[in-house]
């Protein structure tokens, strides 16, 4: 399954089919998730019809502002909206006997806006049964170092979003590509970039999917980059030759302890050791 998500501000605007299409044309997209869109109702509906996608979930806009659109193909399976609100989409999508949990982010600008956003997406996250996706703007970063311009300091709610990735035992899949997902002003004075688009999982997805990817788009025609997502990515060249891999991911899995006792032989040096359980692991 491949995953684009956008903040593009103004789907209404004449150049955003263009962009959609070349996006994706170039970047092959099952499922396509568009966040401050500006639009609603029949104009909405026309524009969703007009990117080449089968199926379509809008939360429309208030006026000016906000709007979520969810677009996807039919070649995924069956995708259930279980809840929405003007931030958030959750989506069930089922293909054949898997399951995954998909869940598109828009938060507020407003910290104050932003508050209640994780106590409604934890009680989302608690009720989800199966593999777990999160991802979206999320407006706010979690360290310094995804900043470049303005104060050298996290703020109180870049604090809370911090902890509320930990309470909620999520994993950041990182990424590939540019640093930052955001960014604004054209001279030394005036630039700031933030790292305010990310996609986390949890640790069920991270041990499903040890291969899934994300890329930070480059910037088109907005000030946020597009986020895709990949979670079987295309292998090129012989697999098997593949260095190996340790996934700090697999710690978490009930049986790893288990595993690792049966699998080391204390007879033997450690080095060999270690290659036997690299054996059994990749198994």
């Amino acid at each position: 399954m491949k995953c684009t998500l956008w903040n593009y501000r103004g789907a209404n605007k004449p150049q955003f089919r263009r962009s959609v299409r070349y996006l994706v044309k170039k970047f092959k997209t099952d499922i396509l998730a568009v966040f401050e869109t500006h639009a609603g109702g029949e104009a909405a509906g026309r524009i969703c019809r007009g990117l080449g996608f089968e199926n379509s979930f809008r939360v429309d806009a208030c006026g000016q502002s906000g709007g979520l659109w969810l677009l996807w193909r039919e070649e995924i399976g069956e995708l259930e909206v279980v809840k929405s609100s003007d931030q958030f989409i959750h989506a069930r999508i089922g293909n054949g006997a898997e399951v995954i949990n998909l869940i598109v982010v828009y938060a507020a600008p407003s910290p104050s806006r932003r508050s209640g956003l994780w106590a409604a997406l934890e009680e989302v996250l608690r009720n989800a049964e199966g593999p777990v996706f999160v991802g979206g703007d999320f407006n706010t970063i979690v360290r310094i170092d995804e900043r470049s311009g303005g104060n050298g300091r996290l703020s109180e709610d870049s604090l809370k979003f911090g902890d509320w990735i930990n309470d909620m035992s999520l994993i950041d899949m990182g990424f590939h590509g540019n640093q930052f997902t955001w960014k604004r002003g054209k001279t030394e004075s005036t630039f700031l970039a933030k790292r305010l688009d990310r996609i986390l999982c949890c640790a069920q997805s991270r041990l499903r999917w040890q291969e899934a990817s994300v890329r930070h788009l480059p910037f088109l025609a907005s000030d946020h980059a597009p986020l895709y997502k990949q979670l079987t990515p295309e292998v090129k060249g012989d697999a098997r030759r593949r260095p190996f891999r340790f996934e700090a991911a697999w710690l978490q899995h009930n049986e790893f302890q288990d595993l690792q006792t049966t699998s080391w032989d204390r007879d033997i040096d450690t080095r060999e050791a270690l290659q036997r359980l690299e054996v059994t692991l990749r198994k």
